[in-house]
């Protein structure tokens, strides 16, 4: 496999992934991260997989990959890290962050955004 076929790959398997984190994760994870990054506090994925554990490592970990690339607008700046707390990681160090101005405001906003919507029949 030469390497452009090898990036295609992945970012085919990335895509397939993604598709895997519902609107209803994505609720709840934007309002851990809101919790969890208030008073200007660095976090880490550490953070998120201690207060949702049943969501798994697999959608935590996509949510958090996500908003860290995205650049406009910028929700995360990285500022350190701290080692893994996954056993399987072997203490592999995650990133610390911290929550933007702009980027509180973006997930304040995709939360009242989600509040505006019709409910779904049942």
């Amino acid at each position: 496999m030469t390497p452009e076929e090898a990036r295609i790959k992945a970012n085919d398997t990335l895509a397939a992934l993604y598709a895997t984190v519902t609107t209803w994760d994505e609720a709840i994870l934007d309002q851990a991260l809101l919790a969890i990054a208030g008073g200007n506090r660095p976090f880490s994925a550490n953070d998120f997989w201690a207060i949702v554990p049943d969501m798994g490592r697999g959608a935590a970990g996509l949510y958090f990959r996500a908003l860290s690339y995205r650049t406009s607008p910028r929700i995360l700046v990285k500022v350190g890290d701290e080692p893994s707390v996954n056993e399987k990681a072997h203490g592999k160090p995650v990133n610390l962050y911290l929550l933007t101005a702009e980027g509180r405001r973006f997930l304040e906003e995709r939360t009242e955004s989600r509040s505006q919507r019709p409910a779904a029949a049942a």
